[in-house]
């Protein structure tokens, strides 16, 4: 039986000292040897790469498949991701998505049917920020937080929250849950697939209004 310091020893020969994904470091940390082989790697930002570990993950695990063939040995993957954000965006590229935000000044959307008569909605907005804190293993989402400044149904001036609600409550509903994403914030993706640890055709992006009121 290899003993553990052999093949952490054997894997840095084969990947280095060091894992580089495009520049954010992976620090193979242990190789456990008992019923189950797992590489663990600790993760190291000093080049402050935007990434998004199912990402990342997926790139280790090729990795580690690849040894484990070299080797002839299964290895498990460990992500030690502690205090180090699973989803990080740096200030590049949230300046940008800003940009995007800050370009969206109204949304306009129409409710009701032929029968009873249609309603037609305009909602003046500005950006005060990004939120990016929502994800899960297959998706992330980031959030234009808006302020609304006035509203309008069939041109008439109406409270912005009866505008809001009916957005919310009665139009988005109808739609995909990607409509936002398509419909006002398609420019995202165009930031987003810059950066190969933020963009996999397995994991799905989102961008969606929050209101601010």
């Amino acid at each position: 039986m290899i003993s553990e310091d052999k093949l952490l020893k054997l894997f840095k020969n084969f990947a280095g000292e060091t894992v580089n994904l495009f520049g954010l470091v992976c620090v193979p940390f242990v190789v456990k040897f008992k019923e189950n082989s797992t590489i663990v790697f600790t993760i190291q930002n000093p080049n402050d790469i935007s990434y998004f570990y199912t990402i990342v993950e997926e790139e280790l695990l090729e990795i580690v498949n690849e040894f484990g063939e070299y080797v002839n040995i299964k290895f498990k993957l460990n992500v030690m991701w502690g205090y180090t954000p699973q989803f990080y965006l740096n200030d590049e590229v949230k300046d940008k998505i800003q940009d995007v935000f800050d370009s969206l000044r109204e949304i306009k959307f129409i409710t009701g049917t032929p029968f009873i008569g249609y309603k037609r909605w305009d909602i003046q907005i500005e950006s005060i920020g990004l939120l990016s804190k929502y994800f899960d293993d297959h998706s992330f989402y980031i959030d234009n937080k808006v302020t609304p400044i006035s509203a309008t149904k069939n041109g008439e001036n109406v409270d912005v929250n009866e505008a809001i609600e009916e957005y919310i409550d009665i139009f988005l509903p109808t739609k995909e849950t990607y409509y936002e994403t398509e419909e006002y914030y398609e420019g995202i993706d165009l930031i987003i697939n810059k950066h190969p640890l933020l963009s996999a055709d397995y994991v799905a992006t989102y961008y969606d209004t929050k209101f601010i009121i």
